[in-house]
């Protein structure tokens, strides 16, 4: 006769087996359903599932160790029962050996990891310290988070959660561009918002103590995954700029097989895909299976820092947006020959031939100044007007002579505020690496913001080679209007004034081949609408257009 705990551990494995299968049945179907909710709420089920696979077996054992040594009336003594638990102790002692080992690879990792640590250089620079400061307090992370370069690390590595610290590959530091590391360290930080850490330390338990079921690690698996891709929107929601991150995963895709271990927990190229094809944001209803889910699970979960996380940043435009076009406004009223209106969720109010490729004229001025704002060059530098930055091709007015002296800043205020070219050209020569890097910039950022149907060939917007559709300079604006810089100095020289609307960024163009053009974004007691006329007749038409539509939506009740 076996002891009463080895009874009670034996028959808790064995239950295990089945109650594990149900579970994960349910939860392949209620994911299935729920495929195109938000991803935390896939997470949360996904979670909810893994731990009710030891909740369970948990229940079943203390069910059968009260009382102590107690049978199943008219079970106990059956062949096939006593058969089996004459099995016992083999297979509670193969389970205690693979626990043991797992536990054993587990601390291992945890001291590993801390190893690491502590072998790890701080990482003192201080244009990085305020970075990660800076992502960090966007993200709402009020613990001080520190930063260490590890020499054999193969990708970043988020420890603790009490004193985060985020571990960079040295390699990685050298061999990434700025902008793109800044994107893995959000992806990181987003973890750290999120105490994930915390997290993934339960969910290596539960894998340890029911190693022995597929389920679970196909539960395991689908948590992990839903991690790295709420990590992902996070990161993207913070940056202003999916492709970004996009782009640094692509790049460690690329390099030797160790670095691209950096997406672990996540498939690496349906990450970037989904990055750069963001669903539609589902309906609210979405959440209601989750709950009865939950009650049919039996488990009460809940939400680890995810209380709080609503996004204040405006939702970047689908390429094909598969959202509905409200009848705001007739597009037969519209003087511009290609429109788009979109409100603060992304949603399509108004368009008109907006996928059509046309010349953007000065408009090109918000990619040039974020460009440079990117850069980080110091603003208060001089710098000055010479022959090679007066365009030649087009005639064109400007109020900075040859020879003109200006602090960097002032540069930025001409080119986006009386649209001055030479000031834009002076920004572009003066680039951090000259105009070859600055055009590298200008591609690169045209790749992370996703704009896939825009070209930019210079600076000024003067050249007609300067393309793009009133899809793409929508999320183009939104971007631009997150820089301080260039949204208050669009602010202040703004074309369109509408009681009850504060202008956030404007910006016109024109030229023979544009048309006359016009960006803006405003806000309301109704929320952020963003706005862009294409190849309108005349200056007072695009103005118009621009006052009728927003005085359309001030009379349309709110969506």
């Amino acid at each position: 006769m076996n002891a009463p705990w080895l009874e009670v551990l034996g028959w808790a494995l064995l239950h295990s087996l089945w109650q594990g299968v149900l579970l994960g049945g349910a939860a392949a179907l209620a994911l299935r359903l729920l495929r195109r909710a938000d991803g935390r709420t896939r997470y949360l089920l996904a979670y909810a599932a893994l731990l009710a696979c030891l909740l369970l077996p948990v229940v079943t054992a203390l069910s059968r160790s009260v009382p102590v040594g107690a049978t199943d009336e008219g079970l106990g003594t059956a062949d096939w029962t006593s058969m089996l638990e004459s099995g016992f102790p083999w297979l509670v002692g193969l389970w205690l050996s693979g626990f043991a080992l797992m536990t054993l690879r587990l601390l291992g990792g945890l001291l590993w990891v801390e190893r690491l640590r502590r072998a790890g250089e701080a990482w003192r620079d201080p244009q990085w310290r305020r970075r990660l400061d800076g992502l960090a307090l966007r993200l709402g992370i009020k613990r001080p988070v520190g930063l260490r370069l590890v020499a054999e690390l193969s990708g970043p590595v988020t420890v603790g959660w009490l004193r985060p610290v985020v571990l960079l590959p040295a390699a990685l530091v050298a061999r990434m561009p700025a902008d793109l590391l800044e994107a893995l360290l959000a992806h990181e930080l987003a973890h750290i918002r999120r105490f994930d850490y915390l997290a993934n330390l339960l969910q290596s338990v539960v894998e340890a103590l029911l190693f022995h079921h597929p389920v679970v690690w196909w539960l395991s698996r689908q948590v992990r995954v839903e991690r790295e891709q709420i990590a992902d929107d996070l990161a993207a929601l913070v940056l202003g700029e999916p492709r970004r991150l996009a782009l640094a995963l692509g790049e460690l895709s690329r390099w030797e097989p160790p670095l691209a271990q950096a997406a672990q927990g996540g498939e690496l190229l349906a990450r970037i895909r989904r990055l750069l094809r963001p669903a539609p944001q589902p309906a609210r209803r979405r959440f209601g299976p989750v709950l009865l889910g939950a009650c049919a699970l039996g488990m009460v979960i809940q939400a680890h820092g995810l209380i709080g996380e609503s996004p204040t940043e405006p939702t970047s435009v689908p390429a094909h947006a598969s959202v509905p076009r409200l009848p705001v406004l007739q597009n037969q009223t519209l003087r511009a020959s290609h429109a788009l209106v979109i409100d603060d969720q992304g949603r399509v109010l108004l368009q008109k031939d907006a996928d059509r490729v046309v010349p953007i004229a000065s408009l090109t001025k918000l990619m040039t100044a974020m460009v440079v704002l990117d850069a980080r060059p110091d603003m208060a530098e001089s710098i000055r007007i010479d022959a090679s930055d007066v365009e030649s091709g087009k005639r064109s007015a400007s109020k900075v002579a040859v020879g003109t002296t200006l602090p960097r800043a002032q540069m930025l205020d001409l080119a986006l505020g009386v649209s001055d070219n030479r000031a834009a050209k002076a920004l572009a020569r003066t680039y951090p690496g000259g105009p070859a890097a600055f055009a590298q910039a200008v591609q690169a950022k045209i790749a992370a913001l996703g704009l896939t149907h825009t070209s930019i060939h210079e600076p000024t917007g003067l050249s007609p080679r300067n393309t793009s559709t009133a899809t793409d300079l929508a999320r183009l604006v939104q971007a631009a209007s997150r820089y301080p810089a260039i949204a208050g100095t669009q602010a202040k020289s703004a074309v369109v004034a509408r009681p009850g609307w504060d202008v956030l960024l404007s910006k016109t163009g024109f030229t023979r081949e544009a048309g006359r053009c016009l960006t803006l974004r405003a806000r309301s007691v109704r929320g952020d609408v963003t706005v862009v006329l294409l190849h309108a007749d005349g200056a007072e038409s695009r103005v118009r257009d621009a006052v009728e539509i927003l005085s359309r939506l001030e009379r349309t009740p709110a969506l």
